[in-house]
């Protein structure tokens, strides 16, 4: 692991955990539509042009028509909602991460320069997120209270 730049061990220990939850959740879901189409009868393969005749026709059916049939409605919004999981499986893994929480910092940093922000205080307060506005003879500071967020949730090995 060390040989390859990038690549540390608690990355590696992310990258098997979320490797062990797939295969613990594509294996049950792969069982259960093989056994499922394998009870709703199988067709006999003809050709590939009888395999792929039709191919574009797209059917658009009533939603009141597919909820009415238990296993297709099943079907469709387990499909669905397994997306949906699936990238709240990896963004718990991967974006709560210390590299992940350093690069949103350096956004938060990068937008709130955009915005006439400034990360440091004129008065010596750290970690203060404090507004300045430009007057031709004074400077206003501003604290929106934002450094409390970005210092206890994104950067705490860090504060």
């Amino acid at each position: 692991m060390s040989s390859t730049p990038g690549f540390s061990q608690s990355r590696y220990l992310r990258l098997m955990a979320i490797s062990t939850i797939e295969a613990f959740g594509t294996v049950p879901l792969a069982t259960f539509n093989i056994v499922f189409v394998a009870k709703s009868g199988i067709h006999p393969w003809k050709s590939w042009a009888d395999t792929k005749s039709h191919y574009s026709v797209v059917y658009q059916i009533a939603g009141f028509i597919w909820k009415d049939l238990p296993e297709t409605a099943v079907g469709l919004e387990v499909f669905r909602w397994s997306l949906v999981a699936c990238a709240y499986t990896f963004f718990a893994f991967f974006g709560f991460s210390r590299e992940a929480r350093e690069h949103y910092y350096r956004l938060y940093k990068t937008l709130a320069r955009c915005f006439g922000y400034s990360m440091s205080t004129p008065h010596g307060v750290p970690h203060a997120c404090v507004l300045l506005i430009r007057s031709p003879c004074w400077y206003v500071p501003i604290d929106w209270g934002l450094h409390h967020f970005f210092s206890a949730v994104l950067r705490p090995s860090l504060v």
